[in-house]
């Protein structure tokens, strides 16, 4: 009953025989054949074959629904033996975005390595939603993010607090009004920025220009326009972007403002190209999490570099 698994799924995830077939290599007749052998089997119809796209009958919606549960246990296993096997082998690795893969990680990895011979810890750099899907398939052990991941399915704990500063190409006018909250890219750098004494811009002044933003459902996304209306406008969005480097890059280029993380300072190199600003906002704090699968215990690599992170020994 549940040897053509991958047949019946792949007709219910394309709502198509014909795109099924192409999908699995075989033939629609051939597709057509294994599924209805199925039902004669079950004595019942998986597919509403008179409905376009077609449709699970309740039968079908049954069927599917133990799929995925038998996937879910088969990755619950290979996680398990995954994270076995990399213990034995003292190798771990943690996702995380562009960002911390590039400039943040590569660092702590080197620190960590100097008081863990014999211990191998790997990167893997994706989106937000690829990692929770790393995650939980136990690809990878840990992840490190500003994104909110589900709380019944990871745990979480804080690894860093961190601001978000308004980066301004230095060529736009509205620099020259703002001179008494403009800042260069050393205060940013120093974290002089964070000082009391210096005044926070109202961002109201950026309401007529372009701005560059991440993807919607990225959280600096969505910080992005809390921030904007708390100031009483929508931003005028002249582009959308995957990462935050990107749009720190591109804002050089003078296409546009951008909110970004104080922290890009410190790793790269400084530049005349931007005028930066502190902004007084509760979204311009957030956290940095680190994540781990709830129902998967770590491996001891991976349990002594999260100890390492969380311990402040980790220089970022």
């Amino acid at each position: 009953m549940l040897k053509y698994m991958k047949h019946i799924y792949a007709v219910h995830t394309e709502k198509s025989f014909s795109k099924a077939a192409d999908k699995l290599f075989v033939s629609q007749p051939a597709l057509s054949a294994i599924i209805k052998k199925v039902e004669k089997e079950i004595r019942l119809p998986l597919f509403d074959r008179n409905s376009l796209p077609i449709r699970l009958t309740p039968a079908g919606e049954y069927y599917i629904q133990a799929i995925e549960k038998i996937a879910a246990v088969e990755a619950e296993l290979q996680s398990g033996l995954s994270s076995l096997l990399n213990e034995n082998k003292g190798v771990m690795t943690i996702g995380s975005s562009t960002f911390f893969c590039a400039h943040v990680l590569p660092g702590i990895i080197e620190d960590f390595y100097e008081d863990h011979l014999g211990y191998k810890v790997g990167l893997l750099e994706a989106n937000v939603g690829d990692l929770a899907q790393c995650l939980q398939a136990g690809i990878i052990d840990l992840c490190l993010d500003t994104d909110s991941l589900d709380s019944s399915v990871f745990s979480a704990e804080v690894w860093k607090e961190e601001h978000i500063v308004l980066a301004v190409p230095a060529s736009f006018a509205v620099n020259k009004q703002l001179k008494k909250y403009r800042l260069v890219f050393s205060d940013i750098a120093s974290g002089k920025f964070l000082d009391p004494k210096i005044p926070a811009v109202d961002l109201k002044h950026f309401a007529a220009e372009p701005f560059l933003l991440l993807k919607k459902g990225n959280d600096m996304y969505n910080r992005a326009l809390k921030m904007c209306k708390d100031a009483g406008f929508t931003p005028k969005a002249v582009m959308y972007l995957d990462q935050l480097l990107t749009s720190y890059y591109v804002a050089c280029g003078g296409k546009g403002v951008t909110f970004v993380r104080s922290g890009v300072a410190r790793y790269v190199e400084p530049t005349d190209k931007l005028c930066f600003y502190k902004i007084d906002d509760e979204n311009a704090v957030r956290n940095i999490m680190l994540y781990q699968k709830k129902s998967t215990p770590l491996s001891k690599v991976a349990q002594k570099f999260k100890d390492f992170l969380l311990s402040g020994q980790a220089n970022d």
